[in-house]
């Protein structure tokens, strides 16, 4: 599990801090972080230095203290000044403050983010990252997580100014959480990669629908005339067959209209030639029958 800080220091642009927290060793007290990490409200400073009734918040609070080679120290969001603050929910018998969960975690190097306190059992929003291995605090502050991007950032705030002994930045180095929340966050410029790749890929998206659609409506569109075109192919073939067979038709009758014509031609010619040999034979007939009544009328006479 994971949360982060933007910390700004004497107003230059703020830089991520990113911590693991050991939720599975001490996950009541990761819970409380976590739970301050979230809030989507901002502390505000107070003129009568006290806000009790403040929603528990990162997001605007100061890293108060500062030691050098040691820790720095924040989480005040009702007085700025580490005499304020208070647990996300009230676990300890109606108070704002939850007792210690164990000691299972070593302030063994730099970055150990454990909690501040009055004395034992005294939990509330106040932390500390170490700046240094802190082998005398084990038993007494309750460490649940660690830094694990922007330790660089975490060793810049432990250089800043501070006034006199008391380890509270000068008034113009003053270190504040602009922005806190669950998980790694993302850096601006990321966060703005990551909002332009998804941009540009809901318009890749949105363009390869329209190429899909426009391409859909193409493939229609040539589907129709195709089908059209087949259509007009299929009526022209059509047209074209019912004139060749009309006017093959039409050459059939002509041809039986000639055929016939010369049939009756030939037929007139053949009864005209039929008539003409009977004249010729009748005429032959006849003059026989002359020939022999002569030949007879001869034969009386002699």
């Amino acid at each position: 599990m994971h949360c982060y800080f933007r910390i700004s220091i004497a107003g230059s642009p703020p830089k991520k801090v990113v911590f693991q927290l050991y939720k599975d060793k001490c996950p009541i007290t990761c819970n409380n972080f976590l739970a301050i990490c979230r809030s989507k409200s901002t502390a505000k400073r107070s003129p009568t230095n006290g806000n009790d009734m403040a929603e528990p918040t990162y997001r605007g609070t100061e890293f108060h203290r500062i030691i050098p080679g040691f820790m720095i120290q924040g989480g005040d969001f009702t007085n700025f000044d580490g005499t304020g603050g208070h647990a996300a929910s009230t676990t300890n018998n109606g108070l704002p403050t939850f007792n210690d969960e164990n000691f299972s975690v070593s302030h063994s190097s730099e970055g150990i983010l454990s909690m501040a306190n009055r004395g034992k059992n005294t939990n509330g929003s106040q932390f500390f990252i170490t700046l240094n291995k802190t082998l005398h605090l084990d038993g007494k502050h309750v460490a649940f997580g660690r830094v694990v991007e922007g330790m660089e950032v975490v060793r810049e705030v432990g250089k800043v100014e501070t006034e006199g002994g008391n380890g509270r930045p000068v008034r113009l180095q003053r270190v504040v959480i602009v922005d806190c929340g669950e998980g790694r966050g993302g850096d601006i410029g990321e966060r703005s990669n990551e909002d332009s790749s998804r941009s540009s890929s809901q318009s890749s998206r949105s363009e390869s629908r329209k190429r899909k659609k426009h391409h859909s409506k193409h493939k229609r569109k040539k589907h129709n005339r195709h089908y059209e075109d087949e259509s007009k192919k299929r009526k022209k073939h059509s047209k074209h067959s019912k004139r060749h067979k009309r006017d093959k038709n039409c050459k059939h009758d002509s041809s039986d209209d000639d055929g016939g014509e010369r049939r009756q031609k030939r037929r007139s010619h053949l009864k005209h030639r039929h008539g003409e040999l009977e004249k010729s034979e009748s005429r032959a007939l006849l003059t026989e029958h002359k020939e022999d009544n002569s030949t007879s009328v001869s034969k009386e006479e002699v």
